[in-house]
This record gives C-alpha cells, structure tokens and sequence, in this order.
C-alpha cells in the first residue's frame, strides 16, 4: 500500500457523518428562515393594524415610528439607568433563589421523612402568585430593591425546589448503594452522587425561572417601585409617549432571548456528558 492511498484512507470521511452534516445545516437554515418569515410577518401585520387605523396610533404606533425611537432609547442615559437596576435585581433574585431551592429540594428529597409533608407546602405556596404578595412586600421593605428581590425570589423558589427535587428522586440507587458501601457520610453522597446526577433537571429548572424572574421584576415594578424598566414603562406611558414605550419592550424583549440563549447553551456544555452518556 503506497503513501498516498494511506493518506486518502486516513482522511477519506465517512458518508454518513457528511450526511447528517449537511442535515444539521439544512435543518438550521430552516429555522432560521422560518423565523425571518415570521418576523416579517408580524412586522407586516402591525403595519397594516398602524396604517388602517384599526388600532388608534396613541395605543400602536408604527413600526417605523418605533424603529425611530429606538436610537434615542439604547443611548439614554435614564433607560441604561433603569436597566441596570433590573438587571442587577433579576441578577441577585436568581441567584438567591436558586442556590435556596437546590439546597431545600436536595435535603427535602434526600430524607424520606421531609418529602412528602415539604411537596405539601411546595404545591400550596407556588399557588400563589408572586404578585398578588405586592402589597405584603410593600409594607415589608418599602419601594426599593429588597422588595423587587422578594416577589421574585418567592416566584422562582418553587420550581426550582421541584425540579431539583425530580432530579434528586431519579438518582440510580446503584450509585447510592455504592457510596453507602464505600461508608460516605450522607453530605458526600449528596455532594458527589445525588447531585451530579440530579444537575439536568436542576439547570432545566434554572433556565425556566431565568424568564420567570425577569417578568417578576418588571411587573413589580410596574405596579409599584421607585427605579426600573417597569418605572421607565410607566413613566413614558404616562407621558403619552407609545413610540418610547414600545421601543423599550423590544429591547427588553431581545435581551430576555439573548439571555435565554445564553442559558441554554451553558446548560448543554455543563451536562454534555448525559447526551453522550
């Protein structure tokens, strides 16, 4: 066998891998296809509302109205403000409340006697919505951030506890057998065992109250706060400026899918291993 035909082997690929390469493609041009007909679509169907006049102009504005506001909003000073501030306070909210519900789901889930009697108060508590505790909130912290921090906490609590709890319930009990015969105390089993094999279900968990919590904030602070983009909302809507407000909802809007985007593909880096598994 010459060199040559050695080398062509070595690097001849196989062709069902270029198949489902070219499939991934088409797949993906497909999409994204769709998704600039879609646009497209809407964008026609707000224009004909906006120029037939059956949606008053004071309520819709124009696409091009709006795209002309666009500008001035993503190089105000005050909107930049107003997202800062709800950024930070979706940032801390997500953060306390996802390392409380993993820590409650995992311990809850773990001892057989905490399970059944902490689903009770689960089930009971994410009935009740996050905004209907406004009030409560108000008279607990007042109009600053600690009270957009506490609506949204209490809104993602839950399923994050219910997703880590799934997790934790479809651990293999081989594992957990095997670490009990090796004699690891509970807090290691839980830490290298229980944990790792509960991790898709808790950052699935995650990703949902990652839109959950920004929703959260905004509407608490539409209804009531000093600072925010829901503060800013009010406040242009009250001036009778549409164009600005709906502006502001686009980008705020492609900023909840960029980070939904984002989340997504840290959840599939971070558990890759199940998909090859």
């Amino acid at each position: 066998m010459t060199a040559a035909s050695a080398t062509s082997r070595r690097t001849q690929v196989p062709p069902g891998s270029s198949r489902a390469a070219t499939a991934a493609q088409l797949n993906r041009a497909q999409r994204v296809g769709l998704g600039i007909l879609g646009t497209g679509s809407l964008i026609a169907l707000w224009q004909l509302g906006a120029s037939t006049g059956v949606i008053p102009p004071s309520a819709l504005p124009g696409p091009a109205v709006v795209a002309g506001a666009l500008p001035g909003v993503l190089t105000s000073g005050e909107f930049l403000g107003a997202l800062g501030d709800t950024l930070l306070t979706w940032l801390i909210a997500l953060a306390l409340g996802s390392a409380a519900g993993i820590v409650i789901g995992l311990v809850t889930s773990s001892i057989p006697f905490l399970r059944r009697p902490s689903m009770v108060v689960v089930n009971v508590a994410r009935a009740v919505p996050a905004t209907a505790l406004l009030p409560i909130a108000i008279l607990m912290f007042g109009l600053a951030t600690e009270m957009k921090v506490a609506i949204a906490f209490w809104a993602i609590l839950w399923p994050i506890i219910i997703n880590t709890s799934y997790g934790v319930l479809g651990t293999e009990p081989l594992r957990l057998d095997a670490a009990r015969s090796m004699r690891w105390p509970w807090w290691r089993r839980q830490v290298y065992v229980t944990l790792p094999s509960a991790l898709p279900s808790i950052l699935t968990g995650v990703r949902v109250a990652t839109g959950t919590a920004l929703v959260v904030v905004i509407a608490a602070e539409l209804l009531g706060a000093r600072s925010g983009v829901g503060t800013f909302l009010r406040l242009y809507q009250q001036a009778l400026r549409p164009d600005i407000v709906y502006a502001a909802v686009i980008v705020v809007g492609l900023l909840g899918a960029l980070l939904y985007t984002v989340l997504v593909r840290l959840e599939r880096r971070a558990v890759g291993w199940r998909a090859s598994a």
